[in-house]
């Protein structure tokens, strides 16, 4: 077969379609080990998963002591708990070269009269004829595999969307590490769940050339924020923080309970270099709605500024605030009472920025700031800003910081922004 060496959960996608789950087990907290084998039990039991297991290197004494092929995956044929002894029957895919270490067919110690009935085990056939089939029990498999590969029957979940999309490379900064804002994001609701609902988010990129298969240099992933369904900015307070990884396939498992609620999804890439076309596909076991969440203002405007020796007051803290450059916000009346605003400022990542909102009329609105000064970039959103007039002041934390800045301020409604 002419198929680009990957990992088994990949190929058994390709191969039928059912949802690849990737769980690192390399020094995992047994809490997770042990959640996973019940896991794997139940859905062995109903014929709903597909198994494997791979190692990680091993050195060419480790290999020849224990019988196992470095960075290779075997097959997992059965599980069985066996008076709380787990076991895992596996299967070299070469028919050939098995487990030489505890509960191999030369571990006659082990294989005791019942558990040799338990686990349906002829030990003198197994002595005589090595086909790459072997019991090994839980926690030796969780010392010498690296990695546990799950394919789930996409019929567990009542409930399924895809959508696909393109992400082109001039679209946002090469790296997201400070802001998400031209990522593509999603706003992902469990509408009124009657039980509680498990949802799992399956990110896909879309790979069409054997080249690109073969030498994955896309690291893609899925960050999910509970939120309103707005547009997330910052990286921070993820409530699922996706890994980076070069595999095309990435899967956020995500539990909430009854009744409403909503997430924000966010398609994420390590030094976006190229244009990507990618899947989203959700399962759910609660209905829900997805939909893109669009990231610009009809009335929009991009400001360039610059702190100079004269215009780098600092931040509030300091009494030279007031010499930074300042920018007039204003809403007529006459064009509405109040609108939805956005306000962006966009700076050297080496300084900590930030910027105050004065209001300069009589409007219900208290002077207010952008919270912690930041590095790049910081963002408000009003929802209902009265119409009035503002002063925007953009500065540094520190004074004496030079360098240029953009500010950009968008609305729902006409507003002008002029330098003052």
């Amino acid at each position: 077969y002419d198929f680009p060496g990957s990992s088994s959960n990949v190929d058994l996608t390709a191969l039928t379609g059912w949802i690849p789950e990737r769980v690192n087990v390399k020094r995992a907290e047994t809490k997770i080990t042990d959640s996973l084998y019940l896991r794997m039990l139940d859905g062995h039991r109903t014929g709903d998963v597909l198994m494997t297991v791979a190692t990680g290197p091993l050195s060419k004494e480790e290999c020849d002591r224990t019988g196992l092929v470095e960075c290779h995956a075997y097959a997992v044929l059965d599980l069985k708990n066996v008076n709380g002894l787990r076991m895992i029957q596996l299967k070299n895919p070469w028919c050939h070269l098995r487990w030489k270490g505890k509960y191999s067919p030369l571990d006659k110690e082990s294989w005791t009269p019942e558990l040799q009935k338990a686990l349906n085990f002829d030990m003198m056939s197994a002595i005589e004829y090595d086909n790459g089939v072997f019991w090994i029990s839980w926690e030796i498999c969780l010392h010498f595999f690296d990695v546990v590969y799950l394919n789930w029957n996409p019929k567990l979940f009542l409930y399924r969307y895809n959508l696909h999309a393109d992400w082109a490379a001039g679209q946002g900064p090469k790296k997201d590490h400070y802001n998400l804002e031209y990522n593509p994001q999603y706003k992902l609701e469990i509408l009124n769940a009657k039980k509680p609902c498990t949802m799992w988010i399956l990110l896909s990129r879309h790979i069409t050339e054997k080249e690109d298969f073969a030498n994955n240099k896309e690291f893609i992933t899925l960050h999910v924020y509970k939120t309103n369904g707005d547009r997330v900015y910052y990286p921070d307070d993820a409530l699922i923080s996706g890994t980076k990884i070069n595999s095309p396939h990435y899967l956020a498992r995500l539990n909430a309970s009854t009744g409403s609620s909503t997430y924000t999804l966010v398609v994420s890439q390590y030094e976006k270099t190229s244009t990507i076309s990618y899947s989203i596909r959700v399962f759910s076991t609660e209905n829900f709605k997805i939909g893109n969440i669009p990231h610009h203002y009809p009335y929009e405007f991009k400001l360039t500024g610059e702190w100079t020796p004269q215009l780098a007051g600092g931040c509030p803290n300091y009494s030279t605030h007031k010499s930074n450059p300042t920018y007039v916000l204003t809403i007529d009346p006459h064009d509405c009472s109040e609108t939805e605003c956005f306000v962006k400022l966009e700076a050297p990542k080496a300084f900590h920025t930030g910027f105050t909102i004065i209001p300069k009329s009589d409007q219900k609105f208290s002077k207010t700031n952008s919270g912690k000064f930041r590095n790049g970039m910081s963002v408000m959103i009003f929802k209902r800003l009265p119409a009035g007039v503002y002063h925007i002041i953009p500065s540094t934390f520190e004074p004496g910081q030079c360098g240029k800045f953009f500010l950009t301020v968008g609305s729902t409604n006409r507003i002008r922004i002029t330098r003052k």
